[in-house]
């Protein structure tokens, strides 16, 4: 039924979005305790931010259309917003859109894979780090056969063992590739980063 709706709302909105440059980023229909949400994240395709104003217009026009058609059975709230700067990579035009962008990763487990170290030939073992969490540039999306994302990043191998507050040697960072399969992801999503 959720999927139905957030189909159903996809299409309602997608000309409206694209005469107005704007396109929906993703949309959700939850239940959240008695209450359902509808849930709307449009972006900009200009670059600019996302403003108030865009998110009142595509509410404005989506209440008329869902007013109109009353193709939901169930009371609900809509909520239409900007996805944030650390917007959450689910589809796979998100990934594709954001190559060459920092993002945060968070597995569901330790990681127990091996990275491939890009300043000298070799791999870092991961398994034993308890790694679940890191930030680093995403280089490559791949679909087929697995969805899988590489990300290049910097691993503090010593950090497991290190004292609080004590110094960091150079010889323990390892810039590496990592692999990983979506499916062991629990969340990826863009880095903000203050300059």
């Amino acid at each position: 039924m959720a999927n139905k709706t957030v189909s159903l709302v996809e299409d309602l909105i997608a000309d409206f979005l694209k005469e107005n440059d704007l396109f929906l980023w993703d949309a959700e229909f939850v239940k959240e305790g008695r209450d359902w949400y509808l849930r709307l994240f449009i972006d900009r395709t200009d670059g600019e931010y996302v403003s108030t104003d865009d998110c009142e217009m595509v509410s404005e026009f989506l209440s008329k259309q869902l007013d109109e058609r009353d193709p939901i059975e169930q009371n609900y709230y809509l909520e239409v917003s900007s996805p944030g700067m650390d917007r959450e990579l689910v589809k796979p035009e998100h990934f594709k859109a954001c190559i060459g962008q920092e993002v945060e990763v968070r597995t569901y487990v330790p990681m127990k894979a091996e990275a491939a170290l890009t300043e000298e030939e070799g791999f870092l073992d991961l398994s034993g780090m308890k790694i679940k969490e890191f930030t680093g540039e995403l280089l490559e999306y791949v679909e087929e056969p697995e969805e899988r994302v590489k990300v290049r990043t910097v691993i503090d191998t010593k950090a497991q063992n290190r004292k609080p507050g004590a110094r960091i040697s150079p010889s323990a960072l390892k810039e590496c590739i990592i692999e990983l399969p979506l499916k062991d992801i629990a969340k990826i999503n863009l880095a903000v980063i203050f300059e």
